[in-house]
């Protein structure tokens, strides 16, 4: 179910873009100032050398502090749109970013950012501009699969797949619970335990 986007959306171009940016204005003079000096120099173990290690290094960093801009302002925003919308997050949810198989993003891996909401019989994402239900029952397994992120050490997805209607599916969903990226990516092994948890036990019977 897709709801209409508003004027000015949460997961809005300028903090996609802004989440890359910020690491690679630390990371890109350092690194194109020892390109420089290695070219001029010829010299491929001196300065310039160190200059790339320490453009990386700084690039490193700031990504992990930066990469996830806004953050906190982007949950606050959210819980209250969906709190006006009627969407419950009550019990267990998880802060997320979200992409679908087939999206390839250029300035970020997230094709959109909400909450992964855990209910008894189903798991349910909703943002500002859809709800994604996943029945229990369709689900086949949950794992852990790479992504952009992975290659810095940074991140990765949490796969939820499952058949549904004869058809293949699978749920791309990383932590945004935290401020850093690797905080998140610590954190997304207990959240992988936690949901492969909730698919392995069976709810409790209702009672008449």
């Amino acid at each position: 179910m897709y709801h209409p986007v508003v004027a000015t959306p949460v997961w809005s171009p300028q903090r996609k873009l802004l989440g890359n940016l910020v690491p690679a204005l630390g990371w890109l003079p350092l690194v194109a100032g020892g390109l420089i000096v290695i070219s001029l120099t010829n010299d491929l173990l001196g300065l310039g050398l160190a200059l790339v290690v320490a453009g990386n290094v700084v690039g490193w960093l700031l990504l992990n502090q930066f990469g996830l801009y806004q953050n906190a302002a982007m949950r606050r925003e959210l819980e209250r749109m969906l709190e006006r919308r009627g969407e419950s997050l009550a019990g267990k949810s998880y802060f997320v970013g979200f992409a679908t198989p087939r999206y390839t993003g250029l300035v970020d891996a997230h094709e959109d950012v909400g909450f992964l909401v855990v209910q008894p019989e189903q798991l349910r994402f909703v943002s500002e501009t859809r709800t994604v239900p996943i029945l229990r029952l369709e689900v086949r397994r949950i794992r852990f699969r790479a992504n952009v992120h992975s290659v810095l050490g940074l991140g990765r997805w949490i796969c939820v797949e499952g058949v549904s209607g004869g058809n293949e599916f699978r749920l791309l969903v990383e932590p945004r619970q935290h401020r850093t990226m690797m905080a998140n990516m610590m954190a997304s092994r207990t959240m992988l335990r936690e949901l492969q948890t909730w698919l392995e036990t069976k709810p409790a019977a209702k009672t008449a």
